[in-house]
């Protein structure tokens, strides 16, 4: 295993894992079983992400929320003592993201994927299974500084996800109600600040993929400046732009030392 880990870190290291990576995008088509059409790629994209799973389980929200709350708590309580369930929380958390996020049942294109963000989730995901199986993240937070206090605010209001129909409200009942719990947008720049604090005793490579694919779809969600009834969403995305581009760049500078 800490072979493979090793052979991992040095391939991601490498500019052909990066042009890969940027291929991929562009080959790995989204999947439909009913009218599909290459011509009409954007519009089974935007129905797959704007009906997927986790936008029906609104009635659930508060559950996931609170058992996230829960966890985020016991974590810098327990610390190392809470280290394999978190860990495990992580993992599944990422496997929930790729199928509850992007995969929708609609009556114009049945069942429906969006196939990229899938590969890319599971990828995060068997990058946090190899911390599962070795782990090697130390939650003492013994990296806990202000130089780098500004990721707190920032991972805050992510999971907090203070938008509602659009429109910024700052409710604090957002917190319970956001749904941030069940977004791989919302919850990487949390997972991530945390990882941060802990710096250097953490598992670099889950680090850095968790970063790498946490880049890729914040970009993404850059294009929702294109249109003026998602600017705020687009903003809304900040936290995960800035912090993944940040931890990316964070994670070679740790194997530089």
């Amino acid at each position: 295993m800490k072979e493979q880990t090793n052979n991992l870190e040095r391939v991601t290291r490498k500019w052909w894992f990066y042009a890969i990576l940027l291929v991929a995008q562009f080959l790995i088509m989204p999947f439909s079983t009913q009218n599909y059409d290459f011509n009409k790629i954007g519009n089974i994209l935007s129905t797959t992400l704007s009906n997927s799973f986790q936008t029906k389980m609104y009635n659930y929200y508060i559950y996931f929320q609170l058992f996230a709350i829960i966890t985020l708590l016991l974590l810098f309580i327990l610390q190392n003592k809470f280290a394999k369930v978190f860990n495990v929380y992580v993992l599944l958390s990422y496997i929930a993201f790729a199928v509850l996020q992007n995969v929708a049942l609609t009556e114009n294109y049945g069942l429906s994927m969006v196939t990229i963000n899938i590969l890319m989730f599971l990828f995060v995901a068997y990058a946090w299974l190899k911390e599962v199986l070795k782990p090697e993240n130390d939650y003492t937070f013994s990296n806990l500084n202000w130089k780098e206090s500004w990721l707190i605010p920032l991972a805050f209001i992510a999971f907090w996800a203070p938008l509602s129909g659009g429109v910024f409200d700052f409710n604090p009942t957002h917190l319970l109600y956001s749904g941030s719990s069940l977004a791989f947008c919302l919850m990487t720049p949390v997972f991530l600040t945390i990882m941060t604090f802990n710096i250097p005793k953490i598992n670099i490579i889950t680090y850095r993929i968790t970063a790498i694919v946490g880049v890729i779809i914040g970009f993404y969600n850059m294009m929702n400046f294109q249109n003026p009834k998602t600017v705020n969403v687009a903003i809304l995305h900040f936290p995960l732009l800035i912090i993944s581009f940040y931890a990316l760049i964070r994670s070679y500078k740790i194997m530089n030392k």
